[in-house]
């Protein structure tokens, strides 16, 4: 599995490429703790060249939707292929977990959190 990382203002854009499967979690997970780590809690999973997403990898997206959504951030899975959009279709994940068409859509989905966090204080 590959990592792509860069930034739009607060925003961490994480690019995968490869496989999101049993054998790669675990990367996956470490990078999104690596993040966190930092203070950077709001980031967007560009999912486009994510071939295939098994249940661990699913597992794995749910895992990190929860850390960061506990440490008041927000992740954005921006763009999924048919068969990753299809796991989560299928998994009524796509009910619980912030699912974009578009890494634009993902983008403006964080900015709208952030903004509305900065009105409240």
């Amino acid at each position: 599995m590959e990592f792509n990382i860069g930034m739009d203002g607060d925003i961490v854009i994480l690019g995968l490429t490869g496989d999101l499967v049993a054998s790669s979690i675990e990367e996956f997970k470490s990078q999104v703790s690596k993040l966190t780590d930092k203070n950077f809690v709001n980031i967007l999973l560009e999912m486009s060249k994510i071939g295939f997403m098994d249940s661990s990898g699913l597992g794995s997206c749910i895992a990190v939707h929860k850390l960061l959504k506990d440490k008041n951030g927000m992740i954005v899975f921006a763009q999924p292929n048919d068969s990753v959009g299809k796991v989560f279709r299928i998994t009524r994940a796509d009910q619980k977990l912030n699912i974009a068409n578009s890494k634009s859509d993902g983008i403006k989905k964080l900015h709208e959190k952030i903004i509305g966090e900065r009105r409240q204080k």
